[in-house]
């Protein structure tokens, strides 16, 4: 794991259900590149974790790209230094819930820049699976939407779990409508 370090609260104004970041930054030093994770609160307590490449920070395609210059054991390592955020946003927010959407990868090699399918992606495959082996259930009841590629951790503290993944699945799809229906 990398050390992270806390860099700003960014507040969002756009009037939608994302109310503020928290922002951090970590140095890979097997690849010799910095990183960017933004953990994004919206209504419902939720924490929307992304991260990407600080070179990318302007590309519309940021969190497509793939660094082929990491090895599996470097890719553990930054997913763990990812992931490293939530007992630190447990202590701000005991209750906090956690999404992720996994973005689909882009072949910038190929002049067509073939782009996977949302459903069980590349990533989707990968941080599940990470997911399911690294944060149990005592904490977290998981759900996992293999046509959109997403995943939902819901606190246990929740007194309806299943009423605030509806609510939250709600919430996501006024925010962010660009993500196809999950269904209810």
């Amino acid at each position: 794991m990398y050390e992270i370090k806390f860099i700003q609260k960014d507040t969002c104004k756009d009037g939608s259900d994302h109310l503020f970041s928290y922002i951090y930054k970590f140095f890979c030093s097997d690849s010799k590149l910095h990183y960017v994770i933004r953990a994004e609160y919206h209504t419902e307590n939720i924490f929307a974790i992304k991260f990407y490449c600080k070179k990318d920070k302007r590309s519309d395609f940021k969190y497509n790209k793939i660094i082929n210059k990491h090895n599996s054991s470097t890719v553990l390592k930054i997913l763990n230094t990812c992931l490293s955020v939530v007992p630190m946003l447990l202590q701000l927010s005991p209750n906090c819930n956690f999404a992720l959407l996994s973005s689909r990868s882009v072949d910038f090699s190929s002049s067509k820049r073939l782009t996977e399918g949302l459903p069980q992606n590349q990533r989707f495959r990968i941080y599940s699976r990470f997911i399911q082996e690294r944060i149990g259930n005592i904490t977290f009841t998981h759900f996992a939407y293999e046509k959109i590629s997403s995943y939902l951790l819901i606190n246990n503290n929740e007194k309806d779990i299943y009423a605030k993944e509806i609510r939250v699945k709600e919430m996501f799809e006024r925010t962010y409508k660009i993500i196809p229906d999950i269904g209810h």
